[in-house]
């Protein structure tokens, strides 16, 4: 909800203009924030002190680590993180690439971008493609429907 609110208000001449053209559903994100109440906002703030406090904790022991689906925390945090690729897998009998994150101390970017470098170096995932032709045809044939998203 922050976000939303903090996006809406960076975003407002967007929505006053009537912007629309080449921004899928954020024209909707921007006007839902504009009517989420100070009170909820502070509220949230409040929150967002804990869990800044708690992810302090965590990282007095941690110089970063790696996977988490926790983008939405790290932007409410501040903490710096990398996504990157990592490697291949079959879906819809179609390799298609999927990423690591990594995620740093607060104000910790060169260790993070170090570390984050070395894992691009030693495994040169992020030079590979997908095979998109492959990819393409199948979806013109309407092969590619997600059924190993389901999973």
């Amino acid at each position: 909800m922050m976000l939303d609110v903090e996006c809406s208000a960076v975003f407002d001449h967007v929505t006053r203009e009537h912007i629309t053209e080449d921004l899928n559903t954020w024209p909707n994100t921007f006007r839902a924030g504009q009517f989420i109440p100070a009170v909820e906002y502070i509220r949230a703030a409040r929150v967002r002190t804990l869990l800044m406090k708690e992810m302090e904790k965590v990282m007095d022991d941690v110089d970063l680590y790696v996977g988490g689906r926790d983008l939405g925390i790290t932007n409410l945090t501040g903490h710096p993180t990398a996504v990157m690729p990592a490697g291949f897998r079959k879906r819809g009998g179609v390799e298609v690439p999927f990423s690591v994150t990594m995620t740093g101390r607060l104000y910790g970017e060169t260790e993070l971008l170090t570390v984050a470098s070395a894992f691009e170096q030693a495994t040169g995932h992020n030079k590979k493609q997908p095979p998109l032709d492959d990819f393409l045809a199948k979806t013109e044939q309407g092969e590619n429907d997600d059924k190993d998203d389901k999973k």
